[in-house]
């Protein structure tokens, strides 16, 4: 069994709204996932919306406390656990699920399942094609976060291609909103960073990120720094 390294005995404060606990017992559940691995972290937080978890992001970046953000532990690589703080966002957020078939699109929390999203979009014969097998309790932020695919992956990708917008909560605590062609919403100074520290450097390393970077159909190693020359995006 791992240990953890890190000591938070005490709660953000002022103290979330959600759940914050750190005895052992609360702690063993979260330290594994469908993997072998096997850490103990070092707090569980179960957010109790949004701004419940901006709060815990801003506090965690202050004290130097790492977050692992964590769906339904169905991932198999170990990004799931970890010997800081586990956040559960599995159950933040409305559980709904938005269809509009005539732009075949859906909007939904990232705590909806893929199966409760395909649920509702097969009303109109619609469907999000990626597959992993863990479909049936995968949540939909551990898709986007891994860049899940599945069995269907050769004929239609992993997910990433088949998400529009996304609403986030950056390092600095901000809640922010990137949609494919817009400029980022929200207060952050995010996109800005982005623009004058990051973005030149990509394209400098242009020619070697299109040397080295592999040519396969679905890549979930690292950033998808080629996408992003392709499209700028």
């Amino acid at each position: 069994m791992g240990k953890s390294n890190y000591f938070v005995g005490m709660p953000p404060s002022p103290r979330l709204r959600g759940t914050y606990r750190t005895d052992l017992p609360a702690r063993a559940v979260y330290a594994e996932g469908a993997g072998i691995y096997r850490i103990v972290p070092a707090a569980i937080a179960i957010p109790a919306d949004i701004a419940d978890l901006a709060h815990l992001v801003r506090w965690a970046g202050a004290e130097g406390i790492p977050l692992v953000p964590r769906g339904a532990g169905s991932g198999m690589a170990g990004g799931n656990v970890g010997d800081g703080v586990v956040v559960d966002l599995a159950r933040i957020g409305d559980r709904r699920v938005s269809i509009h078939p005539e732009q075949r699109r859906a909007s939904a929390a990232a705590s909806v399942t893929h199966l409760e999203l395909n649920r509702a979009a097969g009303a109109h014969d619609l469907r999000l094609p990626p597959d992993p097998s863990s479909g049936r309790f995968a949540t939909l932020g551990g898709m986007l976060s891994t860049n899940a695919a599945g069995a269907r992956t050769v004929r239609y990708g992993s997910v990433r291609r088949w998400v529009e917008a996304a609403e986030l909560v950056t390092a600095d605590g901000d809640v922010v909103r990137l949609a494919r062609g817009q400029s980022p919403r929200g207060g952050s100074s995010l996109a800005d960073r982005f623009d004058t520290s990051v973005a030149p450097r990509i394209r400098a390393a242009a020619g070697t990120i299109a040397e080295v970077f592999p040519g396969t159909r679905k890549n979930s190693s690292g950033y998808a720094l080629d996408a992003w020359l392709a499209s700028g995006d």
